[in-house]
């Protein structure tokens, strides 16, 4: 008969399963260097109309930007080619989002982004405050990450999804925090910015726009950008949790 133990259970990691993931991504194609060195800059380009179509001077050089959730540091790596004073941030670094302080001053960023990261957190609390922490007044926070309302058959075929977003309840989380001028859109690429603004901008995204934007090369740039994912900013004001305040 086995004799009974008094070790302590111990309570599964669940950045464990992140980093497994997470490792298997990044082997594969889509993560090889000339693929990511393109999409980033797509991505590059989309934050920088963003930013511009909502009255700042955009991706600049100079600009201080915190990348939380960077992979393999392609999107810093193209924002520093630009300029940039950029730094990511991954659960490769020793960084829990979800209960770590990020090891970054106070208001010293001018944009956060945080890009298919937010669904694979069980609370988004953390993040939220150590974004505003670090962002300087009038700063950005941009978030994309996928809409469960068009997106709900394939949410969860990523193991690692948890937590799934609206346009609505994500422009209700950046208010919670105390974010101003919350704007939420649909995720589309190289497309006009009016776009963003249609009346039913998400179903014009989804089921308007026939391709996705990593459809084949022969298919014109004009029929691509086919998309069930949120682009989303706020913009930082005064916080009473930053040191000293």
């Amino acid at each position: 008969m086995n004799e009974p133990t008094n070790a302590v259970p111990q309570t599964p990691d669940p950045n464990k399963a992140i980093e497994l993931y997470r490792e298997g991504f990044l082997a594969s194609d889509k993560y090889r260097a000339e693929v990511q060195k393109r999409l980033k800059s797509r991505v590059f380009d989309t934050f920088d109309q963003l930013l511009r179509h909502r009255g700042s001077a955009g991706l600049v050089a100079g600009t201080r930007l915190l990348d939380l959730g960077s992979a393999d540091g392609a999107f810093v790596a193209i924002c520093r080619d630009h300029g940039l004073e950029a730094r990511g941030l991954d659960i490769s670094d020793g960084v829990n989002f979800e209960r770590d302080r990020l090891p970054i001053d106070d208001a010293s960023v001018d944009v956060v982004t945080v890009n298919s990261v937010i669904e694979h957190l069980a609370t988004p609390h953390n993040l939220m405050v150590e974004a505003r922490r670090v962002l300087r007044d009038g700063g950005a926070m941009i978030v994309v990450t996928p809409n469960f309302r068009y997106a709900y058959r394939d949410f969860y075929n990523d193991p690692t999804h948890i937590r799934p977003y609206t346009e609505i309840s994500l422009q209700r989380l950046f208010k919670n925090y105390g974010f101003s001028r919350p704007y939420v859109v649909p995720w589309i690429v190289k497309k006009p910015a009016w776009m963003w603004d249609l009346p039913r901008a998400f179903a014009f995204a989804r089921y308007i726009i026939p391709f996705r934007g990593d459809a084949p090369a022969f298919i014109p740039e004009f029929l691509k950008g086919k998309s069930g994912t949120i682009l989303a900013m706020a913009i930082s004001t005064t916080n009473p949790t930053r040191t000293g305040a």
